[in-house]
């Protein structure tokens, strides 16, 4: 089941603006707890190894306009973070697919949603929402973002670690490169 926001684009652009108020109170209304949101985040910022080296990649890759290409990437770079990565495209309806969804990212979720939506994350309505509105915050700053947050059961971990990295896609839309590492799983903390 998919519950809609009322108004993503103003929780995005609230959010963009560093208010996360509406978004926080739009996911408590759906049981989850507070999200720890980090823009321009720096290496000091990111609990995560693989994440601190992944912020370090795209930064090496960055181009003039400060966001590097998509099809820069190459996963052979991308090192122990791999497993961790996810590609995603932004659609025109305002949507986000995800081109590559982490071997390890699946095998910790229970699914794979390469070649799906956000809209489509079949493991609580709150984390479609959040990633959603995440992404379309980030396409309006074309910065980074750092969140962490405490998924509803059942998913099966603590938190998840997730380091958002615009990109510059195909006819000029804002694609990413984002990093997601669980934390520990539930019971073993």
């Amino acid at each position: 089941m998919t519950v809609t926001p009322a108004d993503p684009d103003r929780m995005a652009r609230a959010l963009a603006s560093g208010d996360s108020a509406p978004l926080d109170a739009h996911l408590a209304s759906l049981g989850m707890k507070k999200t720890r949101y980090v823009w321009g985040p720096t290496p000091a910022d990111l609990p995560e190894p693989r994440l601190v080296a992944l912020l370090g990649y795209w930064s090496e890759l960055r181009g003039i306009d400060g966001l590097p290409k998509l099809d820069a990437i190459d996963p052979l770079r991308l090192g122990e973070a791999l497993g961790y990565a996810m590609l995603l495209e932004a659609l025109p309806d305002g949507d986000f697919r995800y081109r590559l969804y982490g071997s390890r990212i699946a095998d910790r979720a229970g699914f794979d949603m390469t070649g799906k939506r956000t809209s489509e994350i079949p493991s609580h309505p709150a984390i479609g929402t959040l990633f959603g509105v995440v992404y379309r915050a980030a396409t309006a700053r074309r910065t980074p973002i750092f969140t962490r947050h405490t998924p509803p059961a059942p998913i099966d971990a603590t938190h998840w670690s997730r380091l958002v990295l615009p990109m510059q896609g195909a006819e000029g839309r804002i694609d990413f490169l984002v990093g997601n590492v669980p934390g520990e799983r539930r019971g073993q903390d």
